[in-house]
């Protein structure tokens, strides 16, 4: 049977594979998608097996993979599977994925560099301004045709080469562009938007969808050593997935280069995972989103149908379904407070309507109506991040939406949104839970929470309902500690705490805070608000 069963024959017998032998060859400039994929065919069913990656770099091109229309390399069902390179450079052409991984358990990526080829960006300066569109001189390093969708365009100080103070940060409003010239184009948009000639501007032609690793009902994954330098979308992504390790990852913009973003979207993003989180001494710079976000989904009532069974739909109708055993809480959404807990006997899909069909074992409360919300106790992953560096990124560091937190020993620098959320809301991102023991202890914050995305402090702990409304009353989140953290430069308060049944913060260091306050509660270093049993003590 050739090739494939002379790797496969490897794989059994040495649990090594080397992608040189299966055709893929370094630093020749050709496609080596289909040699690779080959490669990894050949480890199917294989148990502790390594795929290599020689010194050099790879070319990946979009398109070419015969088992993914959308990842240039896929892999199903691994177990215990090592992905590994030597000063290796894995270089991506066009939109696609880099890395997809489902059903996977314990798999490790490490010693390996990601890029493409052209970014997903374009950087350049503007050169006109009309009512309705704008004139970008775009730099030799993006070259440009005409034509190349902007699905997002944010400003940069020329300077300080840093997202611009209360600079524009807009999505979703360009129509169309053009080449009037060479490396310039002309962007039409759908509304009058205050762009001025000289701004620094990067063009993000991708924010979405195609991410560098994607893991997918894995579990127990180890990031280790890897470098991002761009994506169109995000860096690390797990879902439905159990137990991960993040460690001396980076996600940061090319040294040598003008870039001013790295990945278009998160750095890293957990999304209804369970078990541990683990991100230690890693890099986030320069990234369209946030640094990290860890949450699960809402899901809404949408019928009652017996005593023991709901229906229940996801925001954008998609199907994260619970898994039996997982513990339920059932939520009142006009106070995001748990009144009752359910466990899951059962789970079925209508995929044509997109809604879960969920048994539990257990009467239903009585209480329970259409419009209420579940939230899986069970996907709520417990979380440790610490010794990472969060910097010049669009929008937040770290979203923690999870349950027994330690965020300790980062540093935050020219994040223009908040440094750490501590959220959940059932409104716009319909994201859960409401946290529980969670401390946010020697980090260090310079600078942060001055941009488009500026919200209320660079700590920020609040719960939204439909509309951006906070939530009135005090218990979403509850057992919190802030300690020890020291915050210098920022326009409102340093820490804004809310919707919160427990806190005590202590031993912080605040200079310079509140200096071009747009808030009421940027009027305060530290603001509670809609809180009680909170502790203030030894603030400098």
């Amino acid at each position: 049977c050739g090739l494939l069963c002379t790797l496969a024959a490897e794989a059994e017998e040495g649990t090594v594979v080397d992608v040189n032998k299966s055709g893929a060859v370094a630093d020749d400039g050709k496609d080596d998608t289909a040699a690779v994929q080959a490669a990894i065919d050949a480890l199917a069913g294989q148990a502790g097996a390594r795929l290599v990656f020689g010194k050099g770099r790879y070319d990946f091109f979009a398109g070419r993979n015969p088992r993914s229309k959308h990842a240039a390399m896929l892999f199903r069902k691994c177990r215990g599977l090592t992905v590994e390179g030597k000063d290796t450079t894995l270089v991506f052409h066009g939109l696609t994925a880099a890395m997809q991984f489902a059903q996977c358990d314990r798999v490790t990526v490490r010693d390996l560099t990601i890029d493409w080829e052209r970014p997903p960006f374009s950087v350049g300066t503007v050169t006109a301004a009309g009512k309705k569109s704008f004139d970008v001189k775009v730099s030799k390093e993006y070259p440009v045709k005409g034509g190349e969708p902007v699905q997002a365009f944010m400003e940069y100080d020329p300077k300080t080469r840093l997202p611009q103070r209360r600079g524009l940060d807009v999505y979703d409003q360009v129509k169309s562009t053009e080449l009037i010239g060479p490396q310039e184009l002309r962007l039409k948009l759908k509304r009058t938007i205050a762009v001025r000639p000289g701004m620094l501007l990067v063009l993000r032609h991708q924010v979405y969808r195609y991410n560098a690793l994607s893991f997918r009902e894995c579990s127990d994954v180890t990031v280790e050593n890897v470098t991002v330098y761009t994506t169109p979308g995000m860096a690390v992504t797990g879902q439905r997935s159990k137990n991960f390790l993040l460690k001396d990852v980076q996600v940061r913009t090319r040294p040598g280069t003008n870039r001013l973003m790295s990945s278009t979207a998160d750095a890293t993003h957990f999304n209804s995972c369970s078990g541990e989180i683990r991100i230690l001494d890693c890099l986030f710079e320069g990234m369209g989103d946030d640094a990290v976000n860890v949450h699960g989904m809402w899901h809404t009532v949408k019928a009652v149908v017996d005593k023991h069974t709901v229906v229940t739909g996801c925001r954008n109708g998609w199907l994260i379904p619970p898994e039996p055993g997982d513990k339920i809480e059932f939520t009142d959404p006009k106070t995001i407070l748990p009144y009752a807990e359910g466990r899951v006997k059962s789970v079925a899909l209508d995929r044509k309507s997109k809604v879960h069909r969920i048994e539990f074992a257990d009467a239903l409360p009585g209480r329970l109506k259409k419009g209420h919300v579940l939230g899986n106790v069970s996907w709520a992953p417990k979380l440790h991040i610490s010794g990472c560096t969060v910097r010049a990124n669009r929008a937040r560091g770290f979203l923690v939406q999870t349950r027994h937190a330690v965020i300790e020993k980062n540093a935050f620098e020219h994040v223009t949104g908040a440094g750490i959320h501590v959220t959940t809301d059932v409104g716009h991102w319909q994201e859960s839970i409401g946290t529980r023991d969670v401390v946010i202890r020697g980090n260090t914050f310079e600078e942060c929470n001055y941009g488009a995305a500026m919200v209320r402090a660079p700590i920020n702990v609040f719960a939204h309902l439909p509309g951006w409304k906070d939530v009135p009353n005090p218990g979403v989140h509850r057992s919190l500690v802030i300690e020890g953290n020291t915050i210098r430069g920022t326009d409102n308060a340093a820490i804004f705490v809310s919707a919160t049944d427990g806190v005590t913060i202590r031993d912080n260091v605040i200079e310079n805070c509140s200096r071009g306050r747009i808030r009421t509660s940027g009027k305060s270093a530290t603001y509670p608000m809609n809180t009680r049993n909170a502790k203030a003590t030894g603030k400098r």
